[in-house]
């Protein structure tokens, strides 16, 4: 075993589940790539399964000599061809009733696998997996594959927000020039590796691997398997002299055709101890790179146009005025992919985003604050309006205008005008009372929205022109969406996005055409399942504390961050090509 494992050793969740008299995995997503957490195994790459009854109560974790084993505490996991033959056993790293962790041998060929796990006797119902050849995958700081990766810089030194120790460990932002080492699985088949963690070599030109950061492609140093540890990836890169600085640069690998999970990396500028972050202060990153969790609001009026065409009945308009939003307990994964985050003007950043409409704009903390039952808002057009507290959650959300598509579905009247808004709280369990205040702007225009391609053709630059927006910053959003779930009223999309920010002065934006690659190919319709949008918005500064307030915590102190922030512009649905 290498202490390289210590950087990219998956999570174990496993729960003090109940004996279940067979195991069960979890529909859907139950078998991934360990470091990644996404679907599809690849030859010689570890997987996690999730599920219950899956092994024992308490975890029972492999720690002797190589050869990893087949059967670990009374738990096998096999893999049987579909198109037919014998099936193919995984070697246990550890297990557990909630989950287990396995590799797959090298042998496996590629192809569609029934998965099967054994535990006691008891053997569970087939579970559909697809093996491929590669599918790579880095190791992320909070080990689902999101957020901040697990990378170090050749030694054990750590890539963090800020200069320090975390355990035996020394942490540091990136600089560029430096030599960056990624930590995961799935470059490919190694039958050497494993059984003896022996190494093939350089797979860099075999599998024609890449390392995307920050927008720019970066051919590796190195890509192959770490020496003395089975199925363990190593991706070495230098890090450009032109890559952008921030706490979330964007990170991708590409192998074999395939891009890995996205992630991030921080880097600093030359001379200074932590990344720069447009809303974070030095301390609150500290507490992130411990582990620890940061409490946020957001807070937002939104007014918005949409043009969209439905196949056979022709093209529609509608606009929107909205207010909504929520108070959350963040951790590194969540802060990652919020869009406080995202910003740096400027600049683009691409993420990937799970959940609802409004959750793919807007990003979601994993865990909800109470802040009361109502907030209230005040201002022009507006006296003592109820934003209520959904039943099914803590988000605040309510619908103050809607002119519905071709004269069906309106509701409520057009309610924000120029002027300043107070959106107030008396409390709740977990967030105090508050008030806050933000001033919305005059008339937004995406002044050349009419002239924009559908599809968006990705192979060169596309400039987005505007008028308006004020003192404060513009945002262009481009997003490839694919519905997984939910229904047809209330979809649940898995997406890719970009999310390009400039200041409101400068009228234009030219996105890079290597942002726009790292979207799917998808048309514009919305029907089909999978569709693209565009969104050019008008926004505060939060930078020069345009729209950031203090909401207390009935528990004393305030939120370490809160923002009351406004979205003005226009929605439209195009497909990328």
């Amino acid at each position: 075993m290498n202490k390289a494992l210590v950087f990219w050793v998956m999570a174990i969740t496993a729960a003090p589940a109940a004996l279940w008299a067979q195991p069960r995995i979890r529909a859907g997503d139950g078998v991934l790539n360990a470091s990644s957490y996404t679907l599809d195994i690849a030859r010689g790459s570890w997987f996690v399964v999730f599920g219950t009854g899956l092994g024992p109560a308490n975890l029972a974790v492999y720690s002797g000599n190589l050869p990893y084993p087949t059967e670990l505490s009374g738990t096998r996991v096999s893999f049987t061809p579909v198109s037919g033959g014998a099936a193919v056993d995984a070697r246990l790293w550890y297990t557990s009733a909630g989950q287990l962790a396995g590799l797959l041998p090298s042998t496996a060929a590629a192809g569609d696998y029934d998965v099967r796990v054994t535990y006691s006797g008891q053997t569970s119902p087939t579970f559909r997996a697809k093996v491929v050849e590669r599918n790579f995958g880095f190791a992320t700081q909070s080990q689902n594959g999101a957020g901040p990766a697990q990378a170090t810089y050749g030694g054990s030194d750590l890539n963090r927000f800020t200069t320090g120790q975390l355990a035996q460990f020394t942490t540091r932002p990136a600089k560029a020039g430096d030599r960056m080492d990624l930590w995961g699985t799935g470059l490919g088949p190694d039958a050497g590796s494993d059984l003896r963690g022996d190494t093939s070599g350089d797979q860099t030109a075999a599998a024609q691997v890449k390392v995307i950061v920050g927008g720019i492609e970066v051919t590796p140093a190195y890509a192959g398997r770490s020496s003395g540890s089975p199925g363990l990836d190593q991706v070495v890169f230098m890090l450009p002299s032109n890559v952008a600085t921030g706490c979330f640069v964007s990170l991708q690998v590409r192998a074999g055709g395939r891009l890995s999970n996205l992630g991030s990396i921080a880097v600093a500028e030359a001379g200074r101890s932590a990344c720069s972050h447009p809303t974070l202060s030095e301390a609150q990153l500290v507490r992130l790179d411990q582990g620890g969790t940061l409490t946020i609001g957001s807070l937002s009026l939104d007014k918005t146009s949409m043009k969209m065409s439905v196949p056979g009945l022709g093209s529609f308009d509608s606009k929107t005025e909205s207010v909504s939003g929520s108070f959350g307990r963040y951790t590194v994964d969540a802060v990652a992919g919020a869009s406080f985050s995202v910003v740096q003007t400027g600049a683009c950043t691409v993420l990937k985003r799970t959940g609802t409409q409004d959750e793919i704009l807007e990003g979601r903390p994993p865990t909800l604050l109470d802040a009361g039952a109502q907030l209230l808002l005040n201002g022009p057009g507006a006296a003592n309006k109820a934003v209520p507290r959904e039943a099914s959650s803590k988000y605040y959300d309510l619908t103050l205008y809607s002119s519905g598509f071709g004269g069906l579905g309106a509701s409520g009247s057009p309610t924000l005008t120029q002027g300043t808004y107070t959106l107030s709280g008396a409390g709740g369990p977990d967030i105090g009372a508050f008030t806050a205040r933000v001033d919305f702007p005059g008339e937004f225009v995406w002044s050349n929205q009419d002239a924009i391609a559908d599809p968006v053709p990705r192979g060169s630059g596309l400039t987005i022109r505007w008028t308006g927006g004020g003192a404060g910053l513009v945002g262009v959003m481009g997003a490839a969406l694919a519905q997984t779930a939910g229904t047809m009223q209330n979809p649940v999309y898995s997406a890719t996005i970009f999310e390009c920010t400039a200041q409101a002065s400068a009228g234009s934006f030219t996105v890079p055409s290597s942002v726009l690659q790292q979207l799917p190919v998808v048309s514009s319709d919305m029907t089909s399942g999978s569709f693209g949008m565009m969104a050019v918005l008008a926004m505060p500064d939060a930078t020069k504390n345009q729209g950031v307030f203090s909401a207390p915590l009935t528990a004393g102190g305030t939120a370490d961050q809160a923002f009351f922030s406004y979205s003005v512009g226009a929605i439209k649905l195009t497909g990328w090509n």
